[in-house]
């Protein structure tokens, strides 16, 4: 009788903890349930305002832009600084959107020949994904604008960035232009060996040329060995 009630009270004790952790195992299932029910959702209404973010980003260019060759001065620089009004926020952002509002302001500061903030524009665009294809043309305007403001030692550092990128269209262009400033600055070596890279990266193209042309002037005036 003794084994038969111990048998019984085993039987019990194990049933019960077993079903405590049938109980546990559905309350994980649900938080897990309920996890990916919030992430689906947060990931949907990410979506959705990103895509409202870029739309609002285009419709502000779209008014920008739209028959502006039939309009005043004054008339273009209302629109602009309404444009820049309305995309103050959207510039703020992360991601797409941040990175297309700060190309747009910086293009309309770069207009309006105020290149400290054109500049800023760039580099924060640039800054918010530096893996995009887009990251180099900001740090290709970013140097224009530099040189803009007579700052050759960031032209130099942003053209060097953008000729970083070997899939950068306006590489050849950017690397002339590294080099040029380089040798504007008398740093003589170094537009040498941005020069000679970019010779022997394309020594038929326009800007290959142009390469090879100064370095045999730099040579010709004894900058250069």
């Amino acid at each position: 009788m003794a084994n038969t009630s111990e048998n019984e009270t085993l039987a019990t004790s194990l049933s019960a903890k077993l079903e405590k952790s049938k109980g546990l195992v559905l309350t994980v299932g649900a938080i897990v349930l309920v996890l990916v029910a919030a992430v689906l959702v947060f990931a949907t209404v990410r979506a959705k305002s990103i895509s409202n973010g870029i739309e609002r980003v285009d419709s502000i260019s779209y008014a920008l832009t739209n028959e502006s060759e039939e309009l005043s001065d004054s008339d273009i620089a209302a629109r602009q600084n309404k444009a820049l009004e309305e995309l103050v926020s959207l510039g703020d952002k992360s991601g797409i959107v941040g990175l297309r509002a700060n190309m747009l302001i910086a293009e309309i500061k770069f207009a309006q020949k105020n290149y400290e903030e054109a500049r800023s524009a760039w580099l924060k665009a640039a800054n918010l994904n530096k893996k995009a294809y887009t990251a180099s043309v900001c740090f290709f305007n970013a140097a224009l604008c530099s040189e803009e403001l007579n700052d050759s030692e960031n032209a130099i550092a942003y053209y060097k960035l953008a000729s970083e990128d070997e899939n950068f269209l306006l590489i050849d262009h950017a690397l002339f232009s590294l080099g040029r400033v380089n040798e504007t600055a008398q740093k003589y070596e170094e537009a040498k060996e941005t020069y000679q890279k970019l010779y022997d990266l394309h020594s038929t193209s326009n800007w290959g040329l142009l390469a090879k042309s100064r370095l045999i002037a730099l040579k010709a005036a004894g900058n250069i060995q």
